[in-house]
C-alpha cells in the first residue's frame, strides 16, 4: 500500500490472515517509505531487532545501506514492550507524546544515506497482535479511540490486525476501529484518471455498464496522455464484446493500429493459470516491457493494464489460483498501473468472501466504478465478511 508524504498523516487499519502475510506486507510498506525519504519504524514481537535488520538487509540492501540507516535513527525496530510499556504499564498519554516527540526528532534530522537528506515523515507498521496477547483489549480500544482518523503530525501508520483477533471483538469495539481509521484515503483523488506509479487497483462494479464505463475512462485517459494501454481479457474472442468495447474507446482503430492500445486474449492464459502455470504471463511481461522501452516516441512510459483472468478464476471457484495470479501481478512486473475488476455482489457471498482478505491485501487500493474510495464501506465489507465467514465455519 503506497502512501505519499504530507504534513498530515494517515492512520490505516490493515487486516491480515496470518503473521507471515502481515510481515511480508510490513517490509514492503516500510521499503516504500525509505524510497519516499521517510524514516521508518517497525513495532513487532514476531522478530528480534537483529532478525528484522537481517531481513531488511536482504530485502532493502540493493538500494539502501540498512546498517547505516539504523545508526542514523532512520530505521527503528522495537518490541511492543519497548514501545507501549516503556513506563511499565500501558500509558495512553505517554504513548501519544512519544509519537509526537519521535516525529519532531525525525523531521529535524538529515540523513546522509537517503537520496534527499531531509526527512519529511515517519512511516510506522504496528503489529497489534501482542496487545491482544497481553490481554489489554479495553486499553487498546481506549487508545484507538483517542487517535485521529488522520494524524495532525507527519506520521503514516498502519495498525496491523489479524483476522482471528478481530473475530474476538464486540460491536462497540469494532465501531471504534471503523471510526478512527481509514483503510484507504480518497481525498477526491481519481485513481482511474491518475493512478500513481505501480498502483494495483481493485475495481468493484455493480453491473456490466459500470464496468465498461470505468475501463473506458481508465484507458481513454491513458491514450490521451500518450501512455501504452493494455486490455487483457478472456472475453476477447466474442464479437459482441469487441463491438461493445471498441465503441467506448476513443479512436479505437487508429490506437490499435498504431500500437497505443494492445489487446491480449487471455483465454489460453486462463487455462494455464488453472494449473498454476504462469509462464504465459511472464512472456507477456517481457513483451510489454520491451514495447514500452523501445518506443522512442512515447515520452510517458507509464503502462495502463486491465486484466480479468483472476476475476474469472474467482468466479469459477478456482480460489487459490486467483490469489496466486494476483500475487504475481502484485509484484508489479512493469512500471505502470494495474486494474483488476471484481463484481461487488459476488464478493459479499460465501465462499467467495472467505478469500476477501487475501484479495484486498494483494492490492493497493479498492475503488468503485466512479473511482470513489469509501473507507467506511470497505471496512464494513471486511467486518461483514468476518461475521459471515465465522457463521459458515460454525455451521460446517
Amino acid at each position: 500500500m503506497e502512501i505519499h508524504s504530507s504534513k498530515s498523516g494517515k492512520h490505516i487499519l490493515a487486516i491480515y490472515s496470518n503473521s507471515q502475510e502481515k510481515l511480508d506486507a510490513a517490509f514492503e510498506f516500510l521499503k516504500e517509505g525509505l524510497s519516499s525519504n521517510e524514516a521508518i519504524l517497525l513495532i513487532t514481537d514476531d522478530l528480534t531487532q537483529t532478525e528484522a535488520i537481517e531481513i531488511m538487509t536482504k530485502k532493502f540492501g540493493d538500494k539502501f545501506d540498512v546498517l547505516r540507516l539504523v545508526e542514523e535513527g532512520m530505521i527503528n525496530i522495537h518490541s511492543s514492550t519497548e514501545w507501549y510499556f516503556s513506563n511499565g504499564f500501558f500509558d495512553i498519554n505517554r504513548i501519544k507524546d512519544r509519537w509526537k516527540e519521535t516525529v519532531e526528532w525525525i523531521i529535524s534530522k538529515k540523513s546522509d544515506a537517503l537520496d534527499w537528506g531531509k526527512i519529511t515523515t515517519l512511516r510506522v507498521f504496528e503489529d497489534i497482535k501482542p496487545l491482544f496477547e497481553n490481554g489489554i483489549t479495553e486499553d487498546l480500544f481506549s487508545y484507538e479511540e483517542s487517535l485521529e482518523r488522520e494524524f495532525s503530525i507527519s506520521l503514516n501508520a498502519i495498525c496491523a490486525y489479524e483476522s482471528k483477533d478481530l473475530n474476538k471483538l464486540d460491536k462497540r469495539q469494532m465501531k471504534t476501529l471503523l471510526e478512527h481509521h481509514g483503510l484507504v484515503s480518497n481525498k477526491n483523488y481519481d485513481y482511474l484518471v491518475d493512478p500513481f506509479l505501480n498502483c494495483h487497483i481493485i475495481l468493484l462494479y455493480e453491473d456490466q455498464l459500470e464496468l465498461d464505463t470505468a475501463i473506458a475512462n481508465y484507458i481513454n485517459e491513458g491514450l490521451k496522455r500518450g501512455q501504452l494501454c493494455v486490455h487483457a481479457s478472456v472475453q476477447l474472442n466474442g464479437p459482441s464484446y469487441i463491438q461493445n468495447f471498441s465503441s467506448k474507446i476513443n479512436d479505437y482503430e487508429r490506437n490499435v493500429h498504431e500500437g497505443n492500445l494492445l489487446l491480449v486474449n487471455l483465454a489460453d492464459f486462463y487455462i494455464n493459470a488453472m494449473t498454476e502455470n504462469l509462464d504465459a504471463f511472464d512472456n507477456l511481461k517481457v513483451e510489454i516491457i520491451e514495447k514500452a522501452k523501445n518506443d522512442d516516441k512515447r515520452n510517458d512510459k507509464h503502462v495502463r493494464l486491465t486484466a480479468d483472468c483472476a476475476t474469472m478464476l474467482l468466479k469459477n471457484k478456482h480460489f487459490e489460483q486467483c490469489i496466486n495470479l494476483e500475487n504475481w501481478w502484485h509484484e508489479k512486473p512493469f512500471e505502470g498501473s494495474y486494474l483488476c475488476p471484481y463484481p461487488n455482489e459476488l464478493l459479499k457471498q460465501y465462499p467467495y468472501n472467505y478469500y476477501l482478505f487475501k484479495l484486498f491485501h494483494n492490492h493497493d487500493i479498492v475503488i468503485d466504478a466512479d473511482s470513489n474510495v469509501n473507507p467506511q464501506y470497505t471496512q464494513s465489507l471486511v467486518v461483514t465478511t468476518l461475521l459471515d465467514v465465522n457463521k459458515n465455519i460454525e455451521k460446517s
